[in-house]
């Protein structure tokens, strides 16, 4: 893309907001250093935009004047003011063509002070359930005519039953008398503006999250006190012994999520911590028994939170290596679950070792007729590794896995396949392909076996003719596969043959390795390689 842009002699400006998690991803993959936008002062983005749409000085002296009437600019142009409404104000400004009735209070129509006085509009209908639906209904359709503004709000006062009432009347359906008491249903109940004061919490500003599959927007709710919602947590666990057996009945049905995931398990592993004794565990041994897959997540990211504790790290390690080689399948996973977490990222030789004992004990159960539970094992163990190789242990996860394939215990499908997966995060291994390190020698023997054998071949090929592509645009990337194709093409076998028909036939001038691959075929074709047949 520099390269693109260089020759053309242009730029790429990327507009972002102000994330600490997603800029220091934009350093660390572009290398360049971000520039902080901070926005002018309202009165110098509102003179430059008005000089901007009223060029003539008379001409904008004619249009403030039946401002002044009314207001004073200055109290207008308040700092809290972005652009966007800055250019509102201008508008209302402009359209008023120098008619003070035109304009009228400008001030209470502009929008930044609407959200001001909601909660006021809000408290003065409380109590009447028709006027809350008109208000929803004429905020929705708001411009349309009144007559089906009022059906809509008849529709919508229908529809919610009770939930627009904030008072259950003094008599129930049959008349019997009984005493008004709040309505429990009345959406309008509490605030959240309220419930954070009540409880000493505030929003953070708006802010952009890369986490997951897509970027989203939070809003962050956070105590005014450090460190209070484990203060919190702390004590009803320790003085209320029913409260700590609802919570966990609660968390453990939470749905699948990431962000929700991780905060109960803090808590779970937390929870082990403050209650120490031979049953610290027990609340986290039922989560990783559960047929729950989240609450078995929850476990393994709690085991790696208690391990943290120098008094519960024996026990959390003993716990692990007993449901490596038991027979429940959930407690399996859950060590493979952990091993991929916090606890094996922060232990790589011992999540590697209670790895291969799972692969171990897969094999011993390969001749079973329900294979359902062992494939949900493997998978588990594929994320796991995946997680420790790119958490930084690409050496030790690398080597582990070529021991396990000289040393011919674990089955040899399954470990290639797992090698496989490896190479969706291929920076570690172009970068010893590029520079011909001692350990590409290695790197390029596994390639050949993962491409030789079925399981892995479709995975293994996948991930190369990929490497291929990117090459056009990555110096390291491009050398790194022409030297791995140099060397597959010296065996020619039939995985070596089966990828270079795919890269003949999706590659595209600029790929890495193609003129090696093509060459290679067409001595293949003049009958000076055999082995492929």
């Amino acid at each position: 893309m520099r390269s693109l842009l260089h020759k053309a002699g242009a730029r790429m400006v990327i507009v972002l907001p102000d994330d600490a998690a997603l800029l220091r991803r934009l350093e660390q993959d572009l290398h360049v250093a971000p520039t902080v936008c901070v926005p002018p002062p309202p009165a110098m983005v509102f003179g430059s935009y008005f000089e901007a749409v009223v060029p003539d000085q008379r001409e904008r002296e004619r249009l403030l004047a039946a401002l002044d009437q009314r207001h004073d600019l200055g109290d207008l142009l308040v700092p809290e003011l972005v652009p966007a409404e800055v250019v509102e104000l201008v508008t209302a400004i402009v359209a008023a063509d120098g008619d003070p009735e035109a304009l009228g209070d400008v001030g209470d129509r502009l929008s930044y002070r609407a959200e001001r006085e909601v909660p006021e509009l809000l408290a003065k209908l409380r109590g009447d359930p028709d006027a809350l639906a008109f208000l929803l209904a004429a905020c929705v359709y708001e411009g349309l005519d009144h007559r089906l503004i009022r059906e809509e709000a008849d529709r919508l006062l229908e529809l919610s039953g009770d939930r627009l009432t904030a008072v259950l009347p003094a008599t129930d359906p049959q008349g019997a008398e009984k005493a008004e008491r709040p309505n429990p249903a009345f959406v309008f109940r509490r605030a959240l503006t309220d419930l954070l004061g009540a409880v000493r919490a505030v929003r953070k500003e708006r802010e952009i999250r890369t986490e997951g599959a897509y970027a989203h927007s939070v809003e962050a709710v956070v105590f005014v006190r450090h460190r209070q919602a484990e203060a919190v947590l702390r004590h009803v666990w320790r003085e209320y012994g029913q409260l700590s057996d609802l919570l966990v009945e609660w968390l453990r049905e939470v749905r699948r999520s990431t962000e929700l995931t991780r905060s109960v398990g803090t808590f779970m592993g937390q929870a082990a911590r403050w209650g120490g004794g031979r049953r610290a565990l027990l609340h986290i041994q039922a989560l990783a028994e559960s047929e729950r897959y989240t609450s078995r997540l929850i476990a393994a990211n709690a085991l790696g939170i208690a391990a943290e504790d120098p008094l519960l790290v024996a026990e959390v390690r003993y716990r692990l290596q007993q449901w490596s080689l038991g027979a429940d399948f959930r407690l399996r996973t859950t060590v493979a679950y952990a091993c991929g977490a916090e606890f094996g990222i922060s232990r790589p030789d011992l999540a590697l070792r209670l790895l291969r004992t799972l692969l171990l004990g897969v094999r011993e159960r390969l001749h079973e007729e329900d294979l359902r539970d062992d494939n949900r094992l493997l998978l588990a163990v594929r994320v796991a590794l995946l997680s420790l190789f790119q958490a930084g242990n690409e050496n030790e996860v690398f080597f582990r896995l070529f021991e396990w394939l000289v040393e011919e215990q674990c089955d040899t499908e399954q470990v290639l396949s797992l090698f496989a997966q490896l190479l969706q995060s291929p920076q570690w291994f172009t970068q010893k392909l590029a520079d011909q390190d001692p350990e590409s020698e290695l790197v390029v023997e596994i390639i050949h076996r993962a491409l030789n054998a079925e399981g892995s071949f479709d995975a293994t090929c996948t991930a190369l003719v990929r490497w291929a592509d990117w090459g056009r645009w990555n110096e390291t990337l491009h050398r790194a596969v022409e030297n791995l194709f140099a060397a597959l093409a010296q065996t020619m076998q039939s995985g070596e043959f089966r990828l270079f028909v795919e890269m003949n036939e999706a590659g595209a001038d600029g790929w890495a390795g193609l003129g090696t691959a093509r060459a290679a075929l067409s001595k293949w074709r003049a009958g000076e390689r055999w082995e492929a047949a």
